[in-house]
């Protein structure tokens, strides 16, 4: 892999990107991974390490995703039930979007919910049910639920991950670690900052001012958006989340985690993501436009942190790319980039 290792090293150099790692994995194990540039530009002479704690943003989301989709398979969900029927409280300010709304329509961006951002907030999970109560009742909605009308909205992922949490009695955080995490063995995983900074971090940076980085000294948190956004992850662990996705719905162990039925539904179109592209969405799950077929994964956005994971079910192979500066539309290139190598040098790999 030198040459992709050249390639990825030439990436970083021509884009200022002050630190990146990206991991390659099969359907068995990781086949690559490599760091490069720093994790911290104020020790420029210490290499960025491949097995470094990323905020991993909206990948939460897949994690969020199959944990629904386990709670409906054991009939504890059901994701074309009017959501109303779950939460006696909610309101919103359209009627008709009361009566349609589903978890379907919440986990593939379809629900007409506005787009919410708000990376800073209340450090404590509990504050999630008044955050909803705060917050759902005054939305404008673009859509109708049902219309098929695409627009990413995080309001929709929380109130989605409050209803789990309604029907088992227990913490989105905790209702992940035991249906996603722990089975599919994502030990350097967690929704905790604390727990993470155990670990070699890989910091954010921002523009110097004079063609370098510096290190934003702050990690924005807010523990009534986790499962539209909370993990911090490394390679490692997320490709043990793409070879799940490979081996439809197994973890390494063999062991049937999601049906394969549940995970195509998944990874199935509901909407249009990037008409211009023909990328789609499906549930919690991007599938980006390649080549004869589609990529399937997810991006993350916690800016500065740019961060995206795809799984190519062609070849057989994920590829992780993780990145401490600000490059969104990069990441997608880069992703791009490497499934042409592994693609085109099949017979080398």
């Amino acid at each position: 892999m030198k040459e992709l290792d050249r390639k990825l090293q030439q990436v970083l150099e021509d884009n200022g990107i002050a630190g990146m790692a990206v991991a390659v994995t099969d359907r068995e194990k990781v086949v690559y991974s490599n760091a490069f540039g720093v994790d911290n530009a104020e020790r420029p002479n210490i290499p960025a390490d491949p097995e470094a704690i990323y905020r991993i943003a909206s990948i939460t989301k897949v994690v969020s995703g199959v944990m629904f989709m386990r709670l409906a398979e054991e009939g504890l969900l059901d994701i074309d039930l009017p959501l109303k029927n779950y939460v006696p409280w909610l309101d919103f300010t359209s009627k008709e979007a009361l009566e349609k709304m589903t978890l379907r329509h919440v986990m593939s961006h379809t629900s007409g919910l506005p787009v919410e951002y708000t990376p800073e907030g209340p450090r404590e999970e509990s504050a999630l049910e008044q955050t909803l109560k705060d917050g759902l009742p005054d939305l404008e909605f673009a859509s109708m639920p049902g219309d098929g009308v695409f627009l990413y909205s995080n309001w929709g992922i929380r109130l989605a991950s409050y209803i789990a949490q309604l029907v088992t009695g227990k913490a989105y955080s905790e209702l992940a670690r035991q249906y996603v995490l722990d089975p599919l063995g994502m030990d350097m995983t967690t929704f905790d900052l604390r727990t993470a900074a155990t670990y070699p971090m890989s910091l954010p940076h921002v523009d110097d001012g004079k063609g370098g980085h510096k290190v934003e000294h702050h990690i924005k948190e807010n523990a009534a958006r986790l499962a539209a956004g909370g993990l911090y992850s490394n390679v490692f662990d997320i490709c043990k989340l793409a070879r799940f996705i490979l081996n439809g719905g197994k973890n390494d162990r063999g062991e049937r985690v999601l049906s394969e039925q549940s995970l195509r539904e998944m990874c199935k179109a509901h909407g249009s993501f990037d008409k211009s592209r023909g990328d789609v969405y499906g549930l919690t799950m991007l599938m980006r436009k390649y080549r004869d077929g589609y990529l399937c994964g997810h991006h993350g956005s916690a800016p500065p942190y740019t961060l995206v994971f795809f799984t190519d079910e062609e070849s057989g192979y994920g590829a992780v790319i993780f990145m401490n500066t600000w490059k969104p539309e990069l990441r997608y290139e880069i992703a791009d980039m490497i499934f042409d190598h592994l693609r085109d040098n099949a017979d080398r790999l």
